[in-house]
């Protein structure tokens, strides 16, 4: 079954005399959304078909435009809110991870004066890069936390207020740019798929004038050969069948633009699991890909190396874009779906101000979620499938099971593994995804998985983990046999605070 996508189709609109119609016209629809929000903002609110007969006759529009006013409204309003939500969750999650940094220095500065008090430990000095500039005397380690201490609780009150504020304030709306902007919603079961503003097969566009500019203008207004760069099928198909159009007029850099939005079905799409599978792995600065057979052999790989630090956000698409582009072309020569991590970022960069700068850099240009919208979009114009997997070890796996197997970078190893795990979560194939062998000794329950305790492999994973955190990544190029050195000398100070 196909699935609905949404379009938007640009052309310039170049009559002189259209441009001042559509100058008057969007003055008359601004000041028609301001009061039309302002009735939807109060409490107890008028009813849309009275909100209707309102806009009518205070501002001589006719009852499809006022649908137009209303419905554009309510779909800022509810943008609005959405955003929100969101940004209240966003200072809720800054709040918890202050809390958390407040909490764990708290417990340092306390740990700190026991052992002084015990005479356990010698203080130390530092020399902090502000007071060398502002003040000659150098502070101790504990005099630096305290300043830390001091500026997480002045941040900590912010955010408070900033919350409570939010929570509390009446709505604010954009509407946008008041006098440069206007929209035609069209239905299904009206003419052409517009009853006031249609689009013929010729490319002449017929819009309704509001009894307002009669005068001037008189009843239509006709702008002769709109013709569209791109889309001109989808607006040709939807007329043809009748469906739903609906114009937004809008000025932008001295000249005014209509653009068409309407559905149109994605290409069909077929899983041909049985060629096998494309896995993506995405780092800050290099995207790996793995092709797989449907036995999840190792058949080809590659690496795309990116640069994101101190790009625009068009720099940054047209980057990812092109990257997304030449790995679409890959699926279409294997006949196979793409698979991608599941990834969330949002809850690690509400704690970017608690994390050091080379982490914070890192992730604030990890532009997964552009990526990701990139690529979906590329599938859904070519019938690529493109699924979903749960990202958890992957790259552990990539880098125990397959680094040293195949003699693949990590990026590639970790993308094997995304790729064997979306053919095993979408077909009847069970590939294995327990510990090596020569990793087993590792862990700490190492005599429970030889026993056959029936346990997740994850759980086993995780305790490989923290096991081999201290190890570099050159070391998993091991012997078969052999596993890489752990790093076992840690810390011992005896719950001393490390200041």
């Amino acid at each position: 079954m196909s699935i609905k996508t949404f379009a938007n189709i640009v052309a310039t609109i170049t009559p002189k005399n259209i441009n001042n119609y559509c100058a008057d016209y969007s003055r008359v629809y601004g000041a028609a959304s301001q009061l039309c929000l302002e009735r939807s903002l109060e409490e107890g609110g008028l009813s849309k078909s009275k909100l209707n007969t309102e806009l009518q006759q205070k501002f001589g529009i006719n009852k499809r435009q006022a649908n137009s006013v209303i419905a554009d409204v309510d779909g800022k309003i509810s943008s609005a809110k959405e955003c929100r939500k969101r940004h209240i969750k966003t200072i809720e999650g800054q709040l918890k991870s202050v809390n958390k940094f407040l909490k764990t220095w708290e417990k340092r500065v306390k740990d700190y004066k026991k052992a002084k008090k015990a005479k356990k430990f010698k203080q130390s000095y530092i020399k902090d890069a502000c007071s060398i500039r502002y003040n000659p005397c150098r502070l101790t380690e504990l005099q630096v936390t305290k300043q830390r201490i001091h500026q997480k609780k002045r941040r900590k009150y912010v955010l408070e207020q900033k919350l409570e504020y939010l929570k509390n304030a009446p709505l604010e709306v954009n509407l946008g740019g008041i006098g440069n902007q206007f929209v035609f919603v069209g239905s299904k079961g009206e003419t052409s798929g517009n009853q006031i503003c249609q689009l013929d097969a010729d490319g002449n566009l017929k819009i309704r004038v509001p009894r307002c500019l009669e005068s001037e203008y008189g009843s239509y207004i006709l702008i002769p050969e709109v013709t569209f760069k791109y889309g001109q099928q989808h607006i040709d198909a939807a007329l043809k069948i009748g469906q739903a159009l609906t114009y937004r007029f809008y000025y932008k850099d001295f000249s005014w633009y209509c653009a068409i939005s309407t559905d149109v079905p994605e290409v069909p799409t077929q899983s041909k699991f049985g060629n096998g599978a494309i896995g993506i792995d995405l780092n800050p600065s290099v995207i790996g890909w793995t092709y797989i057979d449907a036995d999840g052999n190792l058949k080809d790989s590659g690496q795309f190396k990116i640069n994101l630090h101190s790009r625009n956000t068009g720099q940054v698409e047209a980057i990812l874009a092109d990257i997304a582009g030449q790995i679409v072309l890959l699926a279409e020569t294997y006949e196979c779906p793409l698979v991608i991590e599941d990834l969330d970022f949002s809850a690690k960069k509400q704690q970017l101000r608690e994390r050091g700068k080379r982490y914070s850099r890192m992730l604030s240009g990890f532009a997964f979620s552009k990526w990701e919208e990139v690529l979906e979009r590329r599938c859904v114009n070519r019938g690529i499938d493109l699924i979903k997997v749960n990202p958890a070890y992957t790259s552990m796996q990539g880098l125990t099971k397959y680094m040293g197997m195949y003699g693949l970078s990590s990026d590639t190893a970790a993308a094997l593994v995304v790729a064997r795990r979306g053919i095993r979560t979408s077909s009847f194939k069970r590939f294995s995804d327990r510990l090596p062998r020569k990793y087993i000794k590792l862990i700490p329950s190492n005599q429970a998985y030889l026993g056959g305790t029936r346990k997740h492999s994850w759980s086993h994973w995780n305790e490989l983990r923290r096991e081999l955190s201290g190890v570099r990544r050159h070391n998993y190029f091991t012997s078969v046999n052999s596993a890489p050195v752990v790093n076992l000398h840690r810390s011992e100070s005896g719950g001393q605070c490390p200041m």
